[in-house]
């Protein structure tokens, strides 16, 4: 998908204040999560209230790291509407501590594999009722270098 024209008004509703798509000065997908300034801990989503220290107005937002490392995936054959199947769930795994349940892409099967680095992308998750491509945050698998 070319990031530039990343079109703003098909996000998903669910996940537009998770993530920031592409835009003309940043060419990034950047997801948005809360670190607490006591504690230290990072938490996705973002929360208003510390649920490590319970603590109020120790939140700040921060982008969290692009790259990942994948946990556990499975590949779904039986899609719901709106999905094409075969695609792929997962959890990653990010450099700040926390796991993401996600969708993950690759071109090539054989790179799927836990521990294989992922890089966050902005792309169609699945189709709405009018056929309608939706948006939202993904990661696609890294080829090995």
């Amino acid at each position: 998908m070319n990031q530039a024209t990343f079109d703003k008004e098909r996000i998903d509703p669910v996940l537009a204040d998770m993530f920031i798509p592409p835009s003309s000065h940043d060419n990034e997908t950047h997801l948005v999560a809360s670190k607490c300034n006591k504690c230290g801990v990072y938490f996705f989503p973002k929360r208003h209230i510390c649920p490590n220290c319970f603590e109020e107005g120790t939140l700040e937002d921060k982008y969290l790291s692009n790259e990942a490392s994948i946990y556990t995936y499975c590949v779904v054959r039986a899609a719901p509407v709106g999905f094409d199947s075969p695609y792929i769930l997962g959890y990653v795994d990010l450099p700040e501590g926390i796991r993401i349940f996600t969708m993950i892409e690759t071109d090539n099967m054989d790179d799927l594999k836990i521990g294989a680095r992922v890089r966050l992308i902005a792309g169609k998750i699945r189709r709405d009722e009018n056929g309608e491509d939706v948006m939202g945050y993904k990661f696609s698998v890294m080829k090995e270098r």
